[in-house]
């Protein structure tokens, strides 16, 4: 607003309140005296008429009198903007001054009340004396010793706290300039010239950058008054100094701008050590000696500026909910920070107050206000969100380990700004529901469809941490609180229960029942009187025992729904009765079928029929008594077992089709089966398990499949009966090649059946007996398949790739005895038969030679020696 717009808006309060007849355009007219026709004592004199109400309006008139005609309307303007500033002025010191006397009010009539109850006198009370204030401060001199001679009552105080509350907390009703002291609570939202670098910036949010408006408590680079004059404080006696001096000294602290100490932006707006922006620029009319008190003080109003922008800073919502509530706290810290201010300028103003004992009252303010600007900078520096803000505030309550009071203030602040972040974890651990709009909490949520294909990523990737979001309080914990909230998930899902604090059923051991968990309704647990809140407290880890207690519930929750409800054993031995081949009259009637199938190529194939025959099967065979064999499925897969294994050792998607060369493969390299487990059987029975039991059924599977063949050329021998005795003899070697194939083919199978995969199912059957929670059922599942495929050496592909030749080997000397026995019996066939009996021995002796090398199997030297025969 112009200055020309704020005289004429004034004299029209003037004329209104003078009586005068003139309008007030009739008095714009006569000040600008165009023609010269009014005096300047005649000027002077209408001017005196308009500030006749006002007890001081002579000093006007006499600031006008040197004003020549020529000059009379600017003259004016300027009067009156001076008035209005002056006006604004003594407003703005009587709200200061009614609530510094407020606060001395309460202080008083609660000392009087206490002196009344306890039967005591009142203590005559002089202006020197001053109580401590118990804060966070701890600041001596933040209470009046004003004592009101009216009759005291509770009732009374009851009603002088809350006009003061609202006099400290409504910034709406404290409109002032930046030259005044504003009184406590009456911040406006201000944002600082601060651009702090960022670390990493999550999209949507950063500190606010925008400019501070024209009222804020933070300090204002730009003039709001052109036309207010600087105080010429060298013309004043020395002695008359100090309570000028004084008086911009408590503004300054509050962040308002004065005329002998001016802030000033630094060179940059952070150093990298983390050093304030703001600077202080003194006038250089202070004496040498108040400059050096007033130099000690300007520290105090740097960290004030440094807190106070970041409050203003974190004022969006983008910043989440942890920075919200740390702000709020800090807000509450400022506001009593603001009384203490408010409290010394009513010292001031009864004179009780110089800038040496302003200086003692100030000194345990120092270090509180010095910890949370470096605490703030820190924060905006590397621009922190949700649970790295918590871990930044308990990092540096251990730095602050030897200094209490520093310590205590951030203690205060840690527990505060991690309500929220408490909350949201409460609503994971009791419920497995994740409440985080601002990506805060350090549990991340993926949304993804429950679909057969994508169970294991539904299981594995849906719910994952955020290793820069945990709190450094819970890094330990981050895992369980990971599965926790993932068990009550998949609970609250199938229609279990929620974990309820202090329930009887929250404890999760070994006598919670199966019923007690799964038929406990939400509308019953809602009962309990006292529902236990998480809460965090620094000094006090009982939060860890709740999370535990929940973990422990939703763990058993989830094994009782997924062992009885969904009968997960009752699914191991349906999966171990096909893949490891337990129902032996199902395997065997299945390859009758298929076999003829399986020996075409795999690109010739039709997945329909393998389908089909399967169904046909399971019908024919006892398999038609398990419950669970419509889950289970036949499936070819684009390669064969040897790069499945190594999809399987270097953790790639085993289980997914790719595209490859399957033009060489054989339907018997390709197929598998696949089992369709339902949710939540899968997080057990996922994909990737799923794809371990198909390795082991591959290997078995092939090992069948040649020995049916092998045993099939034994129906040769009756053929070559009608040979001579001279020309069956060239046959005997290729029987005694056929027996020996045999042999070491029924070895591996009857191994892998019973030296392996046997023990190692009881040894799982039995820990199943004893689990307590679903992770040792995964644990246990795991072991147990990474035993047999270790154990079976299906794990390294150098051992597997000679078993699977020395198949191959057999699979070629039998289609070369089937076509061989039809002709004539000559050299060639011996040197054939000698050739595949040189190929067996020499892969069966380089397996056995790596067996050696990775296992302590040869106890006699027996396949040494006979390896150098």
């Amino acid at each position: 607003m112009s200055t020309e717009i704020v005289a004429k808006k004034l004299l029209a309060e003037l004329v209104k309140k003078s009586g005068l007849t003139y309008t007030t355009d009739n008095i714009v007219t006569i000040f600008l005296n165009r023609d010269g026709k009014y005096s300047s004592k005649r000027l002077a004199t209408l001017l005196a008429q308009l500030f006749k109400p006002f007890p001081n309006g002579s000093k006007y008139v006499d600031m006008y009198a040197p004003a020549t005609t020529k000059e009379s309307y600017p003259a004016l303007v300027m009067v009156l903007n001076r008035f209005a500033n002056d006006l604004k002025t003594a407003h703005a010191e009587k709200a200061a001054a009614s609530v510094a006397s407020a606060a001395a009010t309460v202080a008083a009539q609660e000392q009087s009340i206490k002196s009344d109850t306890s039967g005591t006198a009142v203590p005559t009370v002089s202006s020197e004396p001053v109580h401590k204030r118990v804060s966070l401060f701890e600041s001596p001199p933040l209470s009046s010793t004003r004592i009101i001679p009216d009759q005291v009552t509770p009732e009374n105080v009851q009603e002088i706290k809350e006009k003061l509350v609202q006099a400290t907390s409504n910034p709406a009703s404290n409109r002032l300039s930046s030259s005044t002291s504003l009184p406590p609570g009456s911040m406006m939202a201000a944002h600082h010239h601060h651009n702090y670098p960022s670390l990493s910036r999550p999209a949507g949010f950063e500190f606010s950058h925008r400019k501070a408006p024209i009222v804020s408590w933070n300090f204002n680079y730009d003039e709001l008054y052109p036309l207010q004059s600087k105080a010429n404080v060298a013309a004043i006696p020395v002695a008359s100094q100090e309570p000028i001096v004084l008086k911009e000294v408590l503004n300054c602290l509050i962040g308002i701008k004065g005329t002998l100490i001016t802030p000033r932006k630094g060179a940059t707006t952070l150093d990298p050590d983390g050093a304030l922006a703001v600077e202080f620029q003194l006038s250089n009319q202070l004496t040498e000696s108040c400059r050096d008190m007033v130099v000690e003080v300007l520290p105090l109003a740097a960290n004030y500026s440094a807190v106070q922008s970041f409050i203003e800073g974190a004022s969006v919502t983008e910043g989440g909910v942890v920075l919200q509530a740390l702000r709020s706290v800090l807000k509450t810290i400022m506001t009593d920070y603001y009384l203490s201010i408010a409290q010394l300028d009513d010292l001031r103003c009864r004179r009780g107050l110089s800038l040496q004992r302003l200086i003692q009252f100030l000194k345990p303010v120092y270090p509180t206000m010095e910890e949370l600007a470096a605490t703030v900078s820190e924060i905006r520096r590397s621009n922190a969100r949700g649970g790295q803000v918590l871990s930044l505030l308990h990092e540096r309550i251990t730095a602050k380990s030897g200094t209490n009071h520093a310590q205590k203030v951030l203690v205060h602040l840690v527990e505060s700004a991690a309500a929220p972040f408490m909350e949201m974890l409460e609503l994971w651990i009791y419920r497995g529901v994740i409440n985080d709009p601002q990506q805060e909490f350090f549990i991340d949520h993926s949304s993804m469809e429950l679909t057969e294909n994508e169970l294991v990523d539904y299981w594995e990737k849906q719910y994952t941490i955020r290793n820069e979001k945990v709190p450094c309080f819970l890094a330990k914990h981050a895992d369980i609180i990971l599965r926790t909230g993932k068990y009550l998930n998949v609970v609250r899902v199938c229609g279990g229960a929620e974990f309820q604090p202090g329930n009887a059923n929250g404890g999760g051991g070994g006598a919670t029942t199966t019923t007690d968990l799964l038929n406990a309704s939400s509308a019953t647990a809602r009962t309990t009187t006292a529902v236990k809140r998480l809460q965090y407290a620094h000094f006090d880890q009982s939060y860890l025992d709740e999370i535990e207690e929940a973990y422990n519930f939703a763990s058993s929750s989830l094994l009782n729904l997924i062992m009885n409800k969904y009968d997960l054993m009752g699914r191991l031995l349906s999966v171990k009765r096909y893949f490891l081949l337990q129902q032996g009259d199902f395997i065997t009637e299945f390859m009758d079928a298929v076999e003829e199938d399986l020996r075409k190529s795999v690109d010739t194939l039709h997945p329909i029929r393998l389908a089909n025959l399967l169904d046909v099967t399971l019908g024919l065979s006892s398999a038609k008594y398990d419950e669970y064999h419509d889950d289970l499925k036949t499936m070819l897969l684009p390669y064969g077992i040897v790069t499945q294994i190594s999809k399987i050792v270097n953790n790639e998607d085993a289980f997914v089709d790719t595209l490859s060369d399957t033009s060489q493969l054989k339907g018997v390299e390709c197929f598998t089966f696949t089992y369709k487990a339902q949710w939540p059987v899968s997080i057990v029975l996922n994909l990737w398990t799923i794809s371990k039991y198909q390795m082991i059924f591959r290997q078995l599977f092939y090992l069948k499949y040649v020995e049916r063949i092998l045993c099939r050329v034994w129906i040769a021998n009756n053929e070559t009966r009608q040979f001579a005795p001279n020309p069956a003899k060239l046959y005997r070697s290729a029987f005694t090649l056929r027996q020996k194939m045999l042999i070491a083919i029924q070895s591996f199978e009857s191994y892998m059946m019973i030296e392996v995969i046997e023990p190692n199912w009881h040894i799982f059957y039995q820990n199943m007996k004893q689990v307590k929670n679903i992770d040792d059922v995964l644990n246990y599942h795991q072991d147990f398949l990474d035993q047999c495929l270790k154990n079976c050496m299906l794990t390294e592909p150098d051992l597997l790739k000679p078993i699977i030749n020395l198949c191959n080997i057999c699979i070629k000397f039998c289609d070369f005895l089937a076509t061989a026995t039809t002709m004539a019996p000559t050299e060639t066939f011996s040197e054939r038969v000698e050739q595949f009996r040189h190929d067996f021995t020499d892969q069966l002796m380089t397996l056995l030679r790596k067996i050696a090398d990775v296992a302590t199997i040869n106890f006699n030297s027996y396949y040494s020696e006979t390896n150098e025969n």
